[in-house]
Parts: C-alpha cells; sequence; structure tokens
C-alpha cells in the first residue's frame, strides 16, 4: 500500500473517532452564517456586517484543519466577540483541492485567492480597506498579503504566526528528514491527506501534540467546562483538512527552510517581498514557551515589519484547549483577557482614523 492510500485509511478512521466525539455532544457549535462567495479551494463566510465605523473584519484560519477553531461554541468563539463588538465578520473557509496539474500553490493562497475574498468583503462593506486576522500558517498568509497589497489592509492581527526561521534548524530538519516524506510519490497531482500533514509535524514537536494533550485532559478532567473545551478542540484535531501538494512542500521549503519572506527572496505574482512591505498597524501575540511558534520566529517578523504602529501581545496559554497552539482561539483568559484588548485596540485604531479624517476636512465643514 501506497503512502498516501495508508493515510487516506488513517483519515477515515480518524473521522470516524470525530465523529463518536460529536455524536457524544462535543462537536462545534458555531455562530450563523452565510456562504457569499466561493471559488476552487475556499469559501466566504459572512457572519454580520457590523458597522461602517470600522473596517471589516476578514479571518484567515490555517489551511491545515477546519476553520470552526475560531468559533468553537458560543463561550469560545473569537467570532462571537467580534459580533459583540459591532465589527462586520468574514472568514476564509478553505476546502479540500481538487486532484490536478494545476493544484494551488503558496503564492496562490496568499495572493489572488485571499484577494478575491477581500475585493467581495470590500465591496459588500463599501469600504476601502479591511482588518486581517491569522493564526499559525493562516497568519502567515495574511502578512504575505499585506506586503503585497498593503493599500487594502487596515490592520493586521497575528495569533502564533511563526514568520521568521532563523534559528530554526533542529524542527526543520525533523520535517525535512522524516521518512514519510521519502516515500512520497514523485508525482504532485494529488492532494497530501490531513491525517499524514498531522504526522509530519507531530513527528516535529512530539512533546506538542502526543504529551500536551495528555496533561491537559488530566488538568480538565475534574472541571466539567474545560474538559468539553478540551474535546471539542480533540474533536477538530480529528477533522482533517487536505492540503495542496505544492504549497505544503513551497511552505516548507521557501518559508521555513529559505527564510524568504525576511531575506526578501519570496517573489508572488512578480513582487519581490520582504517585512518592510507591511504597512499596517501590527499586533502580534506569542507564547514564551512554545514549540510550534516559538518566541523568535514571531519576535524576528514584529521587529522587521514596515508598521509604524505596533503591540506586542505576550500570552501563557490555557488549560482545556488540549493542544496550546490554539490556546489563544479558544482558551479561557484568552477570551477573557487577550481578546477584549485586540478589540479595543482595534476600536483605537478606528478611532483615530475618524479623527484624522474629521481633522483633514475644511474647518467650515468640520463645523457644520
Amino acid at each position: 500500500m501506497s503512502t498516501l492510500r495508508f493515510f487516506d485509511t488513517v483519515e477515515r478512521l480518524r473521522q470516524y473517532q470525530g465523529d463518536v466525539l460529536e455524536l457524544a455532544g462535543f462537536g462545534p457549535l458555531p455562530a450563523p452564517s452565510r456562504i457569499v462567495f466561493s471559488a476552487p479551494g475556499l469559501r466566504l463566510r459572512c457572519y454580520g456586517s457590523g458597522t461602517r465605523q470600522r473596517p471589516p473584519l476578514l479571518i484567515v484560519p490555517a489551511p491545515i484543519k477546519r476553520w470552526y477553531i475560531w468559533d468553537l461554541s458560543p463561550q469560545r468563539s473569537v467570532v462571537r466577540q467580534a459580533l459583540a463588538r459591532g465589527f462586520g465578520v468574514y472568514l476564509v473557509e478553505w476546502t479540500d483541492p481538487r486532484a490536478g496539474a494545476g493544484m494551488p500553490g503558496l503564492a496562490d493562497y496568499a495572493g489572488p485567492m485571499l484577494d478575491a475574498c477581500i475585493r467581495v468583503v470590500r465591496h459588500m462593506h463599501a469600504c476601502v480597506q479591511v482588518t486581517l486576522c491569522g493564526h499559525s500558517l493562516g497568519g502567515i498568509l495574511a502578512a504575505l498579503h499585506s506586503a503585497w497589497r498593503p493599500e487594502h489592509v487596515a490592520a493586521l492581527a497575528l495569533f502564533e504566526a511563526p514568520i521568521n526561521f532563523d534559528g530554526m534548524a533542529p524542527a526543520l530538519r525533523r520535517i525535512a528528514s522524516t521518512a514519510l516524506l521519502a516515500s512520497l510519490p514523485s508525482e504532485r497531482t494529488r492532494p497530501l491527506p490531513g491525517s499524514l500533514l498531522s504526522a509530519i509535524f507531530a513527528n516535529a514537536a512530539p512533546a506538542a501534540f502526543y504529551a500536551a494533550p495528555t496533561l491537559d485532559f488530566l488538568a480538565s478532567a475534574p472541571f466539567p467546562a474545560l474538559l468539553a473545551s478540551h474535546l471539542r478542540v480533540q474533536r477538530w484535531t480529528l477533522d482533517e483538512l487536505a492540503m495542496p501538494r505544492p504549497l505544503f512542500e513551497e511552505a516548507v521549503e521557501l518559508l521555513f527552510a529559505r527564510n524568504s519572506f525576511m531575506r526578501g527572496d519570496l517573489v508572488l505574482d512578480g513582487v519581490r517581498l520582504e517585512p518592510g512591505q507591511v504597512r499596517a498597524p501590527l499586533l502580534s501575540l506569542f507564547r514564551p514557551v512554545s514549540a510550534l511558534a516559538p518566541p523568535g520566529t514571531v519576535l524576528g517578523f514584529h521587529q522587521a515589519a514596515g508598521s509604524a504602529h505596533k503591540v506586542l501581545l505576550p500570552y501563557l496559554g490555557d488549560a482545556g484547549t488540549a493542544i496550546q497552539h490554539v490556546a489563544p482561539l479558544v482558551g479561557d483568559s484568552a477570551h477573557l483577557l487577550v481578546w477584549p484588548r485586540v478589540f479595543d485596540w482595534l476600536d483605537r485604531l478606528a478611532g483615530v482614523r475618524a479623527a484624522v479624517r474629521a481633522d483633514s476636512r475644511p474647518r467650515a465643514l468640520a463645523g457644520a
């Protein structure tokens, strides 16, 4: 049996485990939304138009597992928090890619695919700019797009998005040297099963994917709300999303191995990109101890970005999140302390922009 066929079988078993958790009541409980745009590889969800005083929020999940980690349950939903604060909320739902020779790569995801979603949001909201909000690989895509189309980005909020890969040689060697990669067939027209990607990254950071969930289960078990959250995240980890092979290979080679974006060597649609081209106000969340996004991977980009206004948020993590890498999206203290600060920051930016527009009007009109 080939590697891909083997992991197709593994994926079906993992989906069965996820279905069992869902039947037990630990599936996602997302807010109502509607699909406002579809294209190969993605759908765009709209949760509400919010108020016109703020740029709309476009959430960019990582194209590794399903989108609903941003909207896991009423108590642990970034989407619902944003709606409660009056933001228009849109979310990119990456979908399973079609097999074939034309599968999209890194430049497609960070460029035209994300650009198409932003055009729809700008049209629906009658605005020029949107706020991009991304986690992990989704945050990397949002940062690349912000460098490529800075005029369309009002603000950029990144959560454990590892962008600067200097000093990451040990983890990169574990990814590059895994026997799973060596066993893949040479043809690149089939997407990589999500279960294969999970195995590759678990091999690179076993403590984060094996030991940490067990310890989190033990810490959460005495508390029903934390245990329910833990099990919902575990159900999400079993909900695999296939990835185009070009996207995976280009991310590993160009971003992880060569650090091309940080070095100014990454080309997207004929444009050479580097962090200084990111001009939007920037908020970066990092955890001081993280196997998947060590502080240097976040701080290096934060310091190099061309943004004049920057905010850095440290975050220690939470119990009841199964995997600490997603704790900023579902953790108790994240929703109690971190996200109110994020939305306060965005409100202040919107207020500053409104004040600047008012001050720039002729005085006779400003006083009218």
